[in-house]
């Protein structure tokens, strides 16, 4: 009878630590932002969000479900957002931001490009 629970076990302890790894590199027009969107966990799980850029941006991780709806190009988390806001870092070319994201909610990693040059980016999302 054991044996027979071995691999339900397996299962289920492979699913609730469903781990999270995102790469992207984009171009942040001036004034411009820029989304990404990622799946919610299965588990509550801390993230660690790394920014590099050639420019100064503004970065924040945001829940999915606090982001108010209407026009994004012109979107300010600090003005927009009373909650969601997990991490924020403005005016920076190397970022580290650190959040827990809870259990089965997705979120969002906003960039913000508040200068008049374009700015190269590059964006690590992995959860520990």
């Amino acid at each position: 009878m054991r044996l027979r629970l071995l691999p339900v076990l397996a299962v289920v302890a492979l699913v609730g630590c469903s781990k999270i790894h995102e790469q992207r590199s984009f171009t942040l027009q001036p004034h411009g932002g820029y989304t990404l969107s990622v799946t919610a966990p299965v588990s509550e799980q801390k993230v660690s969000v790394a920014v590099t850029s050639n420019e100064p941006i503004n970065v924040w991780i945001l829940l999915e479900k606090e982001i108010p709806s209407g026009d994004k190009d012109d979107f300010d988390p600090d003005v927009n957002m009373k909650s969601g806001v997990l991490a924020k870092e403005k005016k920076a070319k190397d970022v580290v931001l650190q959040a827990t994201i809870p259990a089965k909610e997705k979120f969002q990693v906003y960039l913000n490009n508040p200068g008049s040059k374009p700015a190269n980016v590059t964006v690590k999302i992995d959860s520990q």
